[in-house]
């Protein structure tokens, strides 16, 4: 097992983000609609992609060493899946490694943030399951998005876990074949790397959680730092994905090592890093109104407005109507909304491109998102909603929107989507032609991965507080399941390192 040929490494992943204050569940059609691969068929979608499935099967593809691609499932964010999906998917999941045995390792694409009904911990869960397939001895290393809530149930049935460094997510690649990297040097030595793992009383939300700036910056950099130490193998940080209600909800720090004292020593020098950086993780937002008057007075364009409370990225129904309706009031300038509303579309077909119609617009999915809004409004384009990533987030990744209608009214364009699709590339407005440098204004239902589509031209940014399912404010949901306390919703909050 020490020499790297005749190996067969089995490759796959479920991959959700679950927002469990959304009223959707998640279901089967889900992973449909956006990835679900099997066989042959996942190393062609990923292969040369920036993805972590890209990166991996770029590593591996060397003499002496076997790809057994298995199943790979990812959904839009929402709301819990649904339990019998989740087993269904995860049972495919062992099979399909089972099928492969021997193998001589396991990579696996996860997300970290996944809840299923009756699994809170999901990860755990299908790491649990692979663990008990291949047996205690093959070797399972898994990457995880920027924002898992890490369990120490997960870091239990891993050899290795490898996370993100990116926020906006840029780096899947990178982390896939830091991923091989390791599982190979695994399988040559006969060893395992000792894991160092802490998790911190800490709640922060997507807004403050950039890693291109304060406090995560200093952050991230202290931990590429700690990495340049030979006696470390690889270290992560998670920040925690807020809008998860989870007991072990929460940032946190991996870290792995040649000894135990090294790797203890790097981990809480990060841990604590972190929490002394806590009282900096505070964003600033402004109402509706004041951002999109602000918007039109700017002296600059394109402006972005951020509408981080119905972030699709974060599970929200992306077809809030706060902002929406504050343009369509105020608007002199050339704006465009992108509301994920199947019925809309669909009444637009039926108008026909060149025809005006009185359009019932968003605010269907729950009472979290604003009330549905009838406008006149003029169709000018149908489409089939498909494009290529052509940004840095899944560059060459396919995107479906479902039948798309743009429709005008006034200053306003409304792209009107079947499916739920996250504002992470520019070709998401390109492909229905809107070039996004001409524009005045550009809303965006995300908090800070829409930089990978719109970072670069972006004049000025405006966060506004709005509600939905993703709010600005941690205060504003009800936490049931989180262990307490934890910073900033108790104020007395200690943290003592091991």
């Amino acid at each position: 097992m020490g020499k790297l040929e005749n190996l067969k490494i089995a490759i796959g992943g479920i991959w959700h983000e679950t927002n469990t204050f959304s009223s959707v569940k998640t279901t089967y059609e889900d992973f449909v609609h956006y990835q679900l691969v099997r066989d042959e068929q996942l190393v062609r979608r990923y292969r040369d992609t920036n993805t972590e499935l890209g990166g991996i099967i770029s590593e591996l593809s060397e003499p002496g060493i076997s790809i057994f691609p298995t199943l790979y499932a990812a959904a839009v964010p929402s709301g819990i899946i649904e339990q019998s999906v989740a087993m269904r998917l995860c049972n495919e999941l062992v099979h399909r490694i089972k099928t492969a045995e021997p193998v001589d390792g396991v990579i696996l694409a996860l997300h970290g943030a996944a809840v299923a009904e009756g699994m809170d911990d999901f990860e755990a869960g299908i790491l649990e399951c692979v663990r008990q397939a291949v047996g205690a001895s093959i070797p399972i290393v898994a990457t995880f998005d920027y924002h898992a809530n890490v369990s120490a149930r997960m870091v239990h049935d891993a050899s290795v876990l490898i996370g993100y460094d990116t926020f906006p997510h840029t780096d899947m690649a990178q982390r896939g074949r830091e991923a091989a990297r390791i599982m190979m040097n695994i399988i040559e030595k006969g060893t395992v790397p000792h894991c160092a793992f802490r998790k911190i009383p800490l709640l922060t939300l997507p807004l403050d959680q950039q890693t291109d700036s304060e406090p995560m910056r200093t952050i991230m950099s202290e931990l590429n730092e700690i990495e340049s130490n030979p006696e470390i193998t690889c270290g992560s940080v998670a920040m925690g994905f807020p809008y998860c209600d989870v007991s072990y909800l929460g940032a946190s720090v991996i870290v792995y090592g040649n000894s135990i004292e090294s790797t203890n020593s790097a981990a809480d020098i990060l841990a604590r890093k972190i929490w002394d950086s806590r009282e900096c993780f505070s964003s600033q937002t402004v109402t509706v109104e004041q951002g999109v008057q602000r918007a039109e007075n700017s002296s600059v364009r394109p402006v972005v407005i951020i509408e981080s409370a119905d972030n699709v990225g974060g599970g929200a129904a992306g077809d809030a109507t706060g902002v929406l309706e504050a343009l369509l009031n105020s608007s002199n300038s050339r704006s465009v909304v992108v509301v994920a509303d199947p019925e809309a579309v669909g009444a637009a077909e039926t108008a026909g491109v060149g025809n005006r119609f009185v359009a019932s617009i968003g605010g269907k999915t729950d009472n979290q998102h604003g009330p549905t809004l009838k406008i006149e409004v003029f169709v000018r384009t149908i489409s089939d909603g498909q494009y290529v990533h052509k940004g840095s987030y899944m560059t060459g990744c396919v995107t479906q929107m479902g039948r798309t209608a743009v429709v005008e009214a006034g200053n306003v364009q409304i792209v009107l989507t079947s499916l739920r699709t996250m504002p992470f590339d520019a070709e998401q407005l390109r492909c229905v032609g809107i070039e996004p440098t001409q524009q005045d204004i550009i809303v965006v239902k995300s908090a800070i991965a829409w930089k990978a589509a719109y970072g670069e031209i972006a004049q000025e940014v405006i966060s506004v507080d709005s509600p939905g399912a993703c709010p600005a404010r941690a205060g504003r949901l009800s936490y049931r399941a989180m262990n307490r306390p934890l910073f900033p919703l108790d104020s007395a909050v200690t943290y003592t390192l091991l």
